[in-house]
């Protein structure tokens, strides 16, 4: 019998991922989740006492998660720019649905959210700009330019994720992306005045 309870639960919640990754947490609908999971709508309130409950259920391991990855699995030390872009690409495909849920949350846990990954982000950037460039400390005089940079790639990765594209296009554009906001960075400041 505890073996049913954990399936039915899971059903629930694979189907409350797809619901909130299709309308998000405003508009997704308990009742969708337990059709999906073919289940009753009471059922789904035996295991989660609401819609907020079940995003919590679903949300707090995707933030688990992409913390822990983005704290331990990005090592930037020894790796070339083209490396380090292939490390994010990978990360940014297999973490899509999750950043998908999280942009379409509710606007606390989205706000939450961001600032959490705009603070990791930043430091980031700041580290392959400082290992591929050390001079840079010595061209950048705003204490906010990594964040505005990091703010900026957030942004932007939100608006390239979306539901419908399959992994090798997610990457393709993730690519792009990358590119543009990391790509030659030697030549960008080829113009800052050391002395200024």
């Amino acid at each position: 019998m505890q073996y049913l309870k954990k399936e039915i639960r899971e059903r629930i919640l694979n189907a409350a991922v797809e619901e909130f990754k299709e309308h998000g947490y405003a508009d997704a609908s308990i009742r969708n989740i337990a059709n999906n999971a073919e289940i009753s709508l009471g059922n789904v309130y035996r295991y989660f006492t609401n819609k907020e409950g079940l995003y919590f259920a679903i949300i707090t391991p995707f933030m688990e998660n992409i913390e822990s990855a983005l704290e331990n699995e990005f090592s930037f030390e020894g790796k070339s720019m083209k490396e380090i872009a292939e490390l994010l690409v990978d990360f940014l495909v297999k973490y899509s649905d999750e950043l998908i849920i999280i942009r379409k949350g509710n606007s606390v846990h989205h706000d939450q959210f961001i600032t959490y990954i705009v603070g990791v982000l930043s430091g980031k950037i700041r580290e392959i700009m400082q290992s591929t460039h050390p001079e840079i400390d010595n061209l950048v005089s705003d204490p906010v330019f990594y964040e505005a940079i990091a703010e900026g790639f957030l942004t932007s990765l939100f608006k390239v994720l979306r539901k419908e594209d399959d992994n090798e296009t997610l990457a393709h554009y993730a690519r792009e992306l990358i590119t543009f906001y990391f790509g030659h960075l030697t030549d960008r400041f080829y113009h800052f005045d050391l002395e200024a």
